[in-house]
C-alpha cells in the first residue's frame, strides 16, 4: 500500500511473516546456543576435575604413595572439632579453591559440613537450604564443593580406631579402571542420608561408593565395616539408579552422585589421574566395573558380581 508521499510501507501480513520467521529462527538457534554454553561449561568442569586429580597424584608422591582419606576428625575423636576433607588435604597443591566447583552445578557447590553463617562461609556463601552441623568455620575443606570421592580409594576413616584402611597406590591393580571421584549431587537433601540425628545438616564431607554387603545388597558403611566379616558385592545399575531416584536415610551412598550433569553423563576422575566422561549405568558393568575391582579400603578382598558369583572384572 502506498503512502501519501508515494513510499510503500509494510502491510500487517508482511510484519507478521517477519515476526514468525524471527521466532522460528530463535527457536532453532537458542537451543544451539544453550548447548554451546553447556559444552563450554563441561570443558571447564573437565579441566577442574583434571587439576583436582593431579593434586591427588601430587599428594600421593609426598605421602608414601598413599591416597588421602576421604575425611577424618581433626581431634581424632569426634566431629565437634571439625573435619579434614580430601580437598583440604590436596587443595594446597593447586592453591585454587575454584577447581572444586563445576560451573554446571546449579548450587555452585555445597559448603563444608561445618561453616559459619556469621562469616557467610568465609565469604564464599552457601546454597539455599544448607545448614551447618556446627555453626563455625572449623572444617579443612574446599569452601564450595561439586565433587565426591570414592570410598574404595579414599576411605571413610574418621579416627584412628575405625577399621577402614588407607590405600596405597600399589594396592590398586588397575588404577585406570577405578574411579577416584566424580560429580556430587545437585540435590543437597541427599547428603542427609543417615544424619537425621544431626538435624538437617548437610554432611558434604562424606564420600560415595558403588558396592554393597552380601547379595542382600545391604548398604556399605566404611566407618563400621569389619574387613572379612562379609562379602563385598557390586551394586547393579538398576539398584544404583533406584538409590539416585529415591534417596533416603540409610540408602546406598551412591545417592551422593550426580549421574547426568553433562549431556546425559558426568565426569569421572580415575585412580591413575586421568579423566573421562561416562554415562552413569556404564560404571556398573560387571565386566568393566569401575567402582572397585577389590575392596581396597576394606580388607582388599574381591568385589563379587551376585549374578555370577564371580569377581567383577
Amino acid at each position: 500500500m502506498s503512502t501519501r508521499n508515494g513510499y510503500r510501507g509494510f502491510t500487517l501480513i508482511e510484519l507478521l511473516v517477519v515476526i514468525a520467521i524471527i521466532a522460528i529462527l530463535a527457536a532453532i538457534l537458542f537451543p544451539v546456543f544453550a548447548q554451546a554454553r553447556e559444552k563450554a561449561r563441561q570443558s571447564t568442569c573437565n579441566s577442574n576435575v583434571k587439576q583436582a586429580a593431579l593434586a591427588v597424584m601430587m599428594y600421593i608422591n609426598d605421602y608414601d604413595e598413599t591416597y588421602p582419606q576421604a575425611y577424618y576428625y581433626r581431634n581424632d575423636q569426634n566431629s565437634a572439632g571439625g573435619y579434614v576433607h580430601w580437598t583440604g588435604s590436596t587443595g594446597p597443591y593447586v592453591k585454587n579453591w575454584g577447581i572444586y566447583v563445576c560451573p554446571s552445578d546449579p548450587n555452585r557447590g555445597v559448603a563444608p559440613t561445618n561453616f559459619s553463617r556469621a562469616t557467610n562461609n568465609q565469604g564464599y556463601g552457601y546454597p539455599a537450604g544448607q545448614v551447618p552441623q556446627y555453626d563455625a568455620d572449623i572444617d579443612i575443606q574446599a569452601p564450595r564443593l561439586s565433587y565426591v570421592g570414592n570410598e574404595m580409594i579414599m576411605p571413610r576413616k574418621r579416627r584412628t580406631i575405625d577399621p577402614a584402611q588407607v590405600t596405597s597406590q600399589a594396592a590398586v591393580d588397575t588404577p585406570a579402571e577405578v574411579i577416584l571421584f566424580t560429580e556430587a549431587t545437585n540435590n543437597i537433601a541427599r547428603w542427609n542420608d543417615t544424619s537425621q540425628a544431626s538435624g538437617q545438616a548437610i554432611k558434604s564431607h562424606r564420600n560415595t561408593n558403588g558396592i554393597a554387603v552380601t547379595c542382600s545388597y545391604t548398604p556399605f558403611d566404611g566407618e563400621s565395616f569389619i574387613p572379612g566379616s562379609a562379602v563385598i558385592v557390586a551394586l547393579t545399575a538398576d539398584r544404583a539408579r533406584a538409590a539416585i531416584n529415591n534417596p533416603a536415610a540409610g540408602n546406598h551412598r551412591i545417592q551422593y552422585v550426580e549421574p547426568e550433569r553433562h549431556s546425559g553423563g558426568s565426569i569421572y576422575a580415575f585412580a591413575d589421574g586421568h579423566v573421562q566422561w561416562l554415562r552413569f549405568e556404564a560404571t556398573f558393568n560387571p565386566n568393566r566395573f569401575l567402582w572397585a575391582k577389590r575392596a581396597y579400603t576394606a580388607g582388599g578382598g574381591p568385589v563379587i558380581d551376585c549374578t555370577t558369583g564371580q569377581p567383577v572384572r
